[in-house]
């Protein structure tokens, strides 16, 4: 019983481990994107720069995340 309640906590624990290693580089690369833009008045620029920026730094943490699952 012990081992099942075990499995089930290290998935949920994996699940949000995904969870941020998503959302808080897309987060901050877009906030900063957003903030230059506002202050250089380049309209949508840095914005889309740091939405691409965050999404390769996004999926890069999760490759390597999950790089131990992906070899068994």
């Amino acid at each position: 019983m012990a081992k099942k309640n075990s499995a089930k906590l290290q998935a949920l624990t994996l699940v949000g481990q995904v969870g941020y290693t998503v959302a808080i580089p897309l987060l901050v690369f877009i906030a900063l994107g957003a903030f230059l833009d506002d202050r250089l008045s380049t309209g949508p620029l840095f914005l889309l720069l740091g939405l691409a920026l965050g999404m390769l730094v996004s999926f890069y943490s999760l490759y390597r995340l999950l790089k131990p699952f992906l070899s068994s």
